[in-house]
């Protein structure tokens, strides 16, 4: 009965050994690296670049023209972009994203907002529609709610 107890214990310690070295080594795996989060960091602020000349050409044909909601908007989009670029700044210098991406993502959800309330055509929405992507993406390696 001993020898039984004792062989079960071993068969659980060894089990638990396995699991808790093997688990760290899965989960780092998922983790991209910095040279990858710096690339995807690249890609957001050149398609949020993108997205701001589709949005400020689609502005002026809106329905919102030359009103103090068009001015607020492109200030808003142009707010984005310079937030894109100062988070690659950022990451760059100190390979972190804890103080600026959330930053981005608060004001993509604005953005957000805005094209809901304000349809600005396929253009601006597909230009959006990578951002976003990129967005998540980066949300998901920080942690960071998109």
């Amino acid at each position: 009965m001993k020898r039984f107890a004792y062989l079960a214990l071993s068969i659980v310690l060894a089990a638990s050994f396995v699991l808790a070295t093997t688990a760290p080594l899965a989960s780092a795996q998922n983790r991209m690296s910095d040279k990858d989060v710096e690339s995807l960091m690249k890609n957001l602020q050149q398609d949020a670049t993108g997205f701001r000349s589709a949005f400020n050409s689609a502005v002026g044909k809106s329905t919102v023209r030359k009103t103090s909601q068009a001015k607020d908007a492109k200030s808003l989009v142009q707010r984005f972009q310079k937030q894109t670029e100062n988070m690659l700044i950022q990451f760059k210098s100190n390979k972190k994203a804890d103080q600026t991406l959330p930053t981005v993502v608060a004001t993509a959800d604005q953005i957000d907002k805005l094209l809901a309330t304000t349809p600005m055509g396929d253009q601006p929405s597909n230009a959006w529609a990578k951002v976003k992507s990129a967005l998540f993406l980066l949300s998901q390696q920080f942690g960071v709610t998109a």
